[in-house]
């Protein structure tokens, strides 16, 4: 297909997106607002392989993530002679101990709080193509910290994004807002989301023994890190103030590992409790001034066994044209739910992915089942959300777990849970994340493609890369193609991977490649944040890191502009860093995609 209609097509389907389809928003209840680009936890866990189908292009009228990537990966964008990264120290089989001179672009102070680990920020530009903007673009960090009124903030929106050496929004980066988010004591353990106008953060506070659903439409200029405001809430909202829009969906259990997914054209929220308990909730973006979400009902995983150990459900990801709800558990699980309707009911599953040998009749640790089973080592959860290709010619859905009885795995099977392939990846026995697929994944040639996931040894626990082709697409392959070790040190498990394509980086210097892969280490001694060129769809050694002690959380990138500092990557440190400008305390850290500067 042309440059020229691959552009039309997908600009097309941004129109009807937009707002210019006004038929098309009034059969799908699309928004009519500003509409801008949301880059959060969940645009890793939906892709989309195989180029621009057509019926992936009439599902990208309803599913935004799904547009956006498909912009990404099929649209033209403009070129310039890229920056060569300067050469520095590697780990990756190649790792120095002389890392020098490194310019960090900013970090700003989160207090006691991070993002927590495996969990992501969350970051809005206020234009859907990327343009950056100074003002309206900004990053919220969901901290895992109880909020304190007129002290320690919970939920930090920064903004002038692009600020450090020569940056376009000058030379450092502002708290827009910061609020105590904390309606019950209880701090925030999972991914923030944003509305698609960019007014609007939704999340959840876990407290001891309850999970409430927040919704937080913030003002600029209230409130900083350590004197944190708190929002209006029920009928004190007005136009003009802050406004926190609440309920408390389970009053019994906490919220551990499922962040929220959004379906923006229904404005309906999927969400989980660590009781095994799935919810869904009505009215996240559109409620009216003062007026709470409500839930529309709850749906039990029916996991086998009366007592033990929880199912903890991991965050739902939601495939929209056929209302289904992909969920594991960290007894190693996995669920599809019937979910669009007004009565949630089982599709298919369970399907035992992790569970260190046990099986779904007798998961691990469960007390009332016939044969009580112990796991054969730990890890054998699935504490990252699943990942679905949604693509007419896939449609297969991607586990991750640590021990299956026998290794690490990734485990593929249809969105029906049939046609299970098991992809081990080493020893295992310590947690597996989310991997990400290149850049030719997506394209119109997925067989060359691979995913990019992090295991470990094959009879160890240190850090490993592992690559897993298509040769028979969309079937993954059942071996990886080839493994490097990350680290030599045992037991330190990886950050979840993030992938971006940017045709205006040469990584390496090397012309023609432009796929990059961030990624990071979890320790309190090997913490890293890590680059890699997949381009060739291999790894050699890292393109660059920075050590930060304990480790970093997830990773969101942003554009791929050639303004200064505006193509970067934004994370927050796990424990106190003096790294850069972060002076000892957790910090919310941007950085250069390529150099890390």
């Amino acid at each position: 297909m042309s440059y020229t209609k691959r552009s039309l097509q997908v600009g097309l389907v941004l129109l009807a997106w937009v707002g210019v389809g006004v038929a098309q928003q009034e059969e799908a209840q699309l928004p009519r607002e500003h509409v801008g680009r949301v880059v959060d936890w969940s645009y890793h866990h939906l892709v989309s392989s195989g180029g621009l189908a057509a019926a992936d292009l009439d599902a990208a009228k309803t599913e935004p993530r799904l547009l956006y990537h498909l912009a990404e990966r099929n649209l033209g964008w403009l070129h310039r002679p890229p920056r060569r990264p300067r050469s520095l120290n590697k780990i990756d089989g190649s790792r120095s101990t002389n890392k020098k001179n490194l310019e960090f672009d900013w970090s700003v102070s989160l207090g006691t709080g991070n993002v927590a680990a495996n969990m992501f920020p969350a970051k809005f530009n206020f234009d859907a193509n990327s343009v950056p903007d100074c003002v309206n673009d900004y990053v919220v960090y969901g901290l895992n910290v109880a909020g304190v009124n007129n002290g320690q903030a919970n939920l930090v929106g920064i903004n002038k994004l692009y600020s450090g050496a020569g940056g376009i929004c000058g030379a450092n980066p502002a708290v827009n807002w910061a609020y105590n988010g904390s309606t019950a004591g209880g701090s925030v353990l999972t991914s923030t989301v944003i509305s698609l106008d960019g007014t609007k953060v939704a999340y959840v506070e876990s407290t001891a023994g309850s999970s409430i659903f927040h919704v937080l439409t913030w003002k600029a200029g209230e409130g900083t890190v350590t004197k944190a405001v708190t929002p209006v809430t029920g009928a004190s909202c007005t136009l003009t103030s802050s406004c926190l829009q609440s309920v408390t969906y389970s009053a019994t259990n906490t919220n551990t590992f499922a962040s929220t997914w959004v379906d923006y054209a229904t404005d309906k929220g999927f969400v989980a409790s660590d009781g095994g308990n799935i919810y869904r909730i009505s009215c996240v973006f559109k409620c009216a001034l003062g007026v709470n979400p409500t839930v529309d009902w709850t749906y039990t995983l029916p996991v086998a066994g009366t007592g033990g150990a929880q199912p903890k459900p991991n965050g739902p990801v939601y495939n929209s044209p056929y209302g289904y709800l992909i969920i594991g558990d960290q007894l190693g699980e996995v669920w599809v739910i019937n979910a669009g309707g007004s009565t949630p009911s089982l599709h298919a599953g369970p399907v035992m992915v992790g569970g260190g040998g046990c099986t779904t009749t007798n998961p691990p640790g469960r007390t009332g089942t016939p044969s009580p089973c112990t796991p054969a080592a730990s890890g054998y959860g699935i504490p990252d959300s699943l990942i679905l290709d949604a693509s007419g010619a896939s449609e297969r859905v991607y586990a991750f777990s640590g021990n299956d009885g026998t290794a690490a795995v990734v485990a593929q099977m249809t969105q029906d849970l049939t046609g299970l392939v098991r992809v081990h990846i080493g020893q295992g026995t310590v947690n597996i994340h989310t991997g990400a697929f290149d850049n030719n994944y997506w394209g119109n040639s997925p067989s060359t493609g691979n995913l990019f996931v992090c295991g470990t040894g094959a009879a160890d626990t240190t850090p490993y890369h592992y690559w897993i082709g298509f040769t028979s697409y969309p079937v993954i392959n059942s071996t990886p193609t080839s493994s490097l070790q990350r680290l030599n040190a045992a037991g330190v498990p990886c950050a979840p991977y993030t992938e971006f394509y940017n045709p205006n980086l040469n990584l390496g210097g090397v012309a023609g490649h432009h796929d990059l892969l961030v990624s990071g280490l979890v320790d309190p001694v090997n913490g890293y944040i890590i680059t890699n060129d997949i381009s060739t769809g291999t790894i050699t050694s890292a393109l660059n890191f920075v050590q930060y002690r304990g480790g970093i959380s997830g990773v969101v990138i942003d554009n791929n502009s050639t303004m200064a500092q505006a193509s970067s990557v934004y994370f927050s440190t796990l424990q106190n860093s003096n790294v850069g400008t972060c002076g000892g305390t957790r910090c919310a850290v941007k950085l250069t995609q390529a150099a890390l500067q």
